[in-house]
């Protein structure tokens, strides 16, 4: 069954609890946070008080995508805040393995950001470790780009391979996610949908 969730970095930020519920109502899975720390991306966003803040607004599942340097330091903190699934640049990780290892001894899903630039070779050590790869279909730090079309191959490689090695990893896909993008990212074999500007209009 795909999943839905959407992205508040696109949205109003005065409005985050109609937000939430409008969300609700229309029957999406989960919220995407992309808490940016203006080094490893050149823009700021979320932090654990205002993800804590909206916990006790839903159950939706809560998907905290750190695009941030050294995640590794900050996990307690969004753990805390309520975060069932926290999502990592490898690239930006001190010790990649040490830091899903310990997401997994909290019971906190496990996601690596597959960047456009990065191969999908350099993150094959980690697939018995996680539960989740987001592929990033435009670069992280900004919302309304163009869709970048080599995402829809990198999908379909990284479906093989979790086929192939009968690992139980999701597929998530986030960047431009629309009404002409959904179903081919489907059709590649995307499980989750990451949908920002597209539904909020900005």
């Amino acid at each position: 069954m795909i999943k839905k969730f959407g992205s508040l970095l696109s949205a109003d930020a005065a409005n985050y609890e109609k937000t939430v519920k409008d969300l609700e109502k229309k029957n999406f899975d989960g919220l995407h946070f992309d808490v940016m720390d203006g080094h490893f991306v050149r823009n700021f966003a979320f932090n654990a008080t205002i993800i804590a803040s909206l916990r006790r607004l839903t159950n939706m599942v809560f998907n905290t995508h750190l695009e941030i340097e050294d995640p590794e330091q900050y996990l307690d903190m969004f753990i805390d805040s309520g975060s069932n699934m926290i999502t990592i640049h490898p690239q930006v990780c001190g010790n990649t393995e040490r830091t899903l290892r310990y997401l997994k001894a909290k019971k906190i899903l496990s996601s690596i950001a597959l960047d456009p630039d990065i191969k999908i070779k350099q993150i094959m050590d980690y697939l018995p470790l996680i539960d989740n790869i987001i592929v990033m279909s435009v670069y992280p730090g900004f919302g309304e780009q163009k869709f970048i079309e080599s995402s829809f191959e990198r999908i379909r490689e990284i479906k093989k391979i979790i086929k192939t090695r009968n690992f139980d990893i999701s597929i998530s896909v986030d960047g431009s996610i629309n009404n002409e993008t959904e179903k081919k990212v489907i059709d590649c074999g995307a499980d989750i949908l990451i949908y920002g500007s597209s539904i909020f209009g900005r």
